[in-house]
């Protein structure tokens, strides 16, 4: 084979190789591309809408000792607020007995609709009992700062439900009672598919995703909690929920007192 003959092999060899390369980087970054579209829509740095109805507004238990389909563990059973309450934006109610009652979804905009009546009524406020589904993160962390700042005392009443985002708000009090009989739980954050505002940009969707995971560590730990909480969360598939146990929650400072 002359030189020439040899030299044009190589190159045609060269440029086979560069080509499959190529063809493999791209399949490689199309399946990332999928991995991270697949994750996007899991997590993100908003929660489940509840008054959109993607998810199940009383989601099944997600504990692998505990059976999910025994009717004493059903949330339905045991969350005595009817779901339109649930559904409903967040309202907050001044009751007898120095009581405010903080009861539904937490809305976008939610914080900044509330703030006036909270800063009014917090001095005639003893307790504030909160049931809610979660909702906005944002408008969640607003509200833990501002319950932290008038120095509210936070429960979970008996037959009582607080999830997803809802256990920030409920970490900000000063004193945190959780009741034998109340609902505490948590589960992954997302963008729900219906959201016109969600990106879809999969590599901005995972740096918002750890971005707030860091905001809800911050706060947790500066409320005091053991932020290890939140690894429940953050196993736990939007569908489902993991719910705290009274011990489970005073072990991770979630709660200061257990009340029966």
């Amino acid at each position: 084979m002359s030189t020439k003959t040899k030299t044009r092999f190589w190159l045609d060899d060269g440029r086979l190789m560069r080509a499959v390369f190529f063809v493999l980087l791209f399949a490689s970054g199309v399946v990332l591309w999928l991995d991270f579209d697949q994750l996007y829509n899991q997590q993100s740095a908003a929660p489940y809408n509840p008054q959109q109805g993607d998810t199940p507004i009383l989601p099944a238990v997600d504990r692998p000792e505990i059976n999910p389909n025994n009717p004493q563990f059903s949330p339905s059973e045991r969350v005595e607020l009817p779901r339109e309450t649930l559904q409903q934006p967040l309202t907050a109610t001044l009751e007898s007995g120095n009581r405010l009652t903080l009861q539904g979804s937490i809305d976008v905009g939610a914080f900044a609709r509330l703030e006036p009546d909270l800063k009014r009524m917090a001095e005639y406020v003893d307790w504030v009992d909160i049931s809610s589904p979660g909702g906005s993160v944002d408008d969640a962390l607003a509200l833990a700062k501002l319950v932290r700042e008038l120095k509210l005392n936070m429960r979970v009443p008996a037959g009582g439900y607080c999830a997803s985002s809802c256990p920030l708000i409920f970490a900000a009090g000063i004193k945190r009672d959780m009741h034998q009989r109340a609902n505490l739980g948590v589960h992954q954050i997302y963008v729900p598919a219906n959201d016109p505002n969600a990106t879809r940009n999969p590599a901005q969707a995972m740096s918002d995703a750890q971005s707030i995971t860091a905001l809800i560590t911050k706060h947790l730990a500066d409320m005091g909690v053991d932020s290890a909480l939140w690894v429940h969360a953050l196993e736990t598939p939007p569908q489902r929920l993991y719910y705290f146990t009274p011990e489970e929650a005073k072990a991770y400072k979630l709660a200061t007192l257990i009340s029966d």
